[in-house]
């Protein structure tokens, strides 16, 4: 046993699931099996309180099998693959609105301290406990409806603002060299749906940003495996270059929404 949950024999019947620049996951029938860190049980205790309080598009957690992987429940539905298809305006309030439902439960999981990815504290006075990387490679849909949020390793303490600035920037809709009024539009579409003000929206995604570059940082300096896989890949370099081209064009985006 760990974390009172069974330890699952290890298949033969294993298929590399796409992605996992962090961690990599294989799928073995209707499961999912992963690496583990010591913020796995922080995690699957985040997850077993959001499966019991009956939030949808949540994998549920079936164990550790005996190569000490996470079994988690797969998630079925599309994933919309980054830069071959854009996100569709329903697909972007669908998965703003899961977002808000999402904040509201995770308000009521207890405070304590834990041992995140990123943080080994309890939550302060306005956070909640964010999945921190809700973005695009992490859903699933049917049509325009999310019916699956995977990957929750790097979920920890954050304000509700950080997911919703992680969508609107990896879903993706802002790059520094495109069109404003498309960027606008996206985001109007997710504060919509979320119920927030967009031009609000747009001014935290440099913090939020920020912080992630900064954490990514901080775990490559502390030698986690996974974010030394996102420094094969120029993280997060890139993302801090293609960072300051878009907040230079803050103001001009912030223009374009009262058009959106």
């Amino acid at each position: 046993m760990w974390l009172g949950v069974p330890v699952i024999p290890t298949p033969d019947d294993e298929v590399v699931l796409p992605g996992g620049n962090v961690g990599g996951a294989v799928r073995v029938g209707d499961t999912v099996r992963r690496p583990t860190g010591p913020w796995t049980p922080a995690v699957h205790e985040l997850l077993g309180f959001l499966t019991d309080a009956g939030l949808r598009c949540v994998p549920r957690v079936h164990g550790i099998d005996e190569r000490g992987r996470e079994v988690l429940e797969y998630l079925p539905g599309e994933v919309v693959p980054v830069g071959v298809v854009a996100l569709t305006d329903g697909q972007l309030a669908s998965a703003a609105r899961w977002l808000r439902e999402y904040h509201e439960v995770v308000a009521d999981f207890p405070r304590g301290p834990r041992r995140w990815r990123f943080a080994d504290r309890a939550l302060q006075a306005g956070e909640i406990v964010c999945h921190h990387d809700f973005a695009m490679y992490n859903l699933t849909f049917d049509g325009d409806e999310l019916v699956g949020v995977f990957d929750w390793d790097v979920a920890g303490p954050g304000v509700p603002l950080d997911d919703l600035a992680m969508f609107a920037w990896a879903s993706p809709l802002l790059f520094p060299d495109d069109d404003a009024a498309r960027m606008a539009h996206g985001l109007q579409v997710l504060a919509d749906a979320y119920g927030t003000d967009p031009e609000r929206l747009l001014r935290h995604v440099e913090r939020r940003l920020t912080d992630s570059c900064d954490r990514i940082e901080a775990g490559q300096r502390a030698g986690d495996e996974g974010m030394l896989r996102l420094g094969e890949r120029g993280e997060p370099a890139s993302t801090r270059e293609r960072l300051a081209r878009l907040v230079v064009r803050t103001d001009e985006i912030a223009a374009a929404l009262t058009h959106a």
